[in-house]
């Protein structure tokens, strides 16, 4: 195994620290997550957050066995990826900020039976990963910086993706808890209607900062 597992304890540590870093700051996975949590709950919104998981670790996988180094060498792919995330986010701010983008005292905006009013379902949340532009910079960033370039690299990249998987899956958690924590303020027309235009400017930052 030490002949094909290349990974040094700095680089390790160094990759580790990475994954925590970006999964837990926020970005257009966490804030929907945060989102969903404080609108449905922790239950309704588990299959999103796996989804969410499991989906950027596919990506991630990919990246590693070359996905990266082929987007990395076509600049007008970077530049297609930038346009369609940095659009589904402005569209996405819009739609929080037009519908409201909480309940107000236990009524949402929405009709019951919406597709709004529902939560992001396990292959919606995976799918949204590869128009995700901080999930990209992610799955660029790890095989560009953190893959050893020896031994065999199926498994190096099985190694990231799967450290990626368990940490990330702990930082979804504490976005969906702390949007659960916000569920017992959103009876509270101010506190509301401030945590919707948190929301939606947080959102509107996402797009901007694909440019930055």
């Amino acid at each position: 195994m030490t002949e094909f597992f290349n990974y040094t304890p700095a680089a390790l540590v160094a990759l580790t620290s990475f994954a925590f870093v970006s999964s837990i700051t926020p970005g257009p996975n966490n804030l929907m997550l945060l989102h969903s949590g404080a609108r449905f709950g922790f239950r309704p919104t588990f299959p999103h957050l796996m989804g969410v998981n499991l989906g950027f670790g596919l990506m991630l996988l990919l990246c590693c066995l070359g996905v990266a180094a082929v987007i990395l060498a076509v600049p007008a792919t970077q530049l297609a990826l930038k346009v369609l995330g940095c659009a589904y986010m402005l569209w996405l701010a819009y739609k929080l900020w037009k519908n409201g983008a909480l309940p107000v005292d236990g009524h949402l905006p929405e009709a019951k039976n919406s597709r709004a009013a529902r939560p992001f379902t396990f292959t919606q949340a995976a799918l949204f990963q590869y128009v995700n532009p901080k999930a990209w910079m992610m799955g660029l960033s790890v095989p560009a910086t953190f893959l050893p370039h020896t031994g065999a690299q199926w498994l190096n990249a099985s190694v990231a993706s799967t450290l990626f998987v368990v940490i990330n899956f702990f930082c979804l958690l504490v976005w969906v808890q702390g949007g659960v924590v916000l569920q017992k303020l959103m009876h509270r027309p101010d506190w509301a209607r401030v945590i919707n235009w948190v929301i939606v400017v947080l959102t509107l930052y996402c797009a901007v900062s694909v440019w930055l």
